[in-house]
């Protein structure tokens, strides 16, 4: 009640809100009531991002994108499940572009005085190179 309290006047003039306020192991606890929610201005956004554990927001309907009190409400669900996907292809393009920047004429070429290349390569025949890898290996 007392954090409800405090987030009444911010609620009310906020343009967006995003709920994701959890307790590891228990239900989320609820932040928004439904009389917060009817404080904010029309065509606001709340986003509920704790919905798998029942929501921040009192009136957050899982999995659903809904307008209530003139405030749209989207309860986004398995957010990790989301984010190994789009992770997964950005990773893959950024694998692309470093192997595309190395390939010279069909092969990998290490120019050690790119700074780029100096910088991720952590071997160089069969010694470390790496600042950080030599520090971690105490070697340095």
């Amino acid at each position: 009640e007392i954090e409800r309290d405090h987030l009444k006047e911010t609620i009310a003039k906020s343009d967006i809100v995003f709920c994701s306020a959890l307790i590891q192991g228990k239900v989320a606890p609820v932040l928004l009531t439904e009389e917060l929610v009817k404080l904010m201005q029309p065509g606001s956004v709340i986003v509920d991002i704790s919905i798998d554990q029942g929501g921040n927001c009192a009136i957050t309907t899982p999995g659903a994108v809904e307008t209530k009190h003139d405030v749209i409400i989207q309860g986004i669900k398995n957010i990790p499940g989301m984010l190994s996907t789009s992770s997964t292809i950005m990773f893959s393009k950024n694998i692309y572009n470093l192997l595309t920047y190395l390939m010279k004429d069909g092969e990998i070429t290490l120019d050690i005085s790119d700074e780029i290349v100096s910088s991720i390569l952590v071997t160089n025949n069969g010694e470390v190179v790496h600042e950080g890898a030599l520090e971690a290996m105490g070697l340095k």
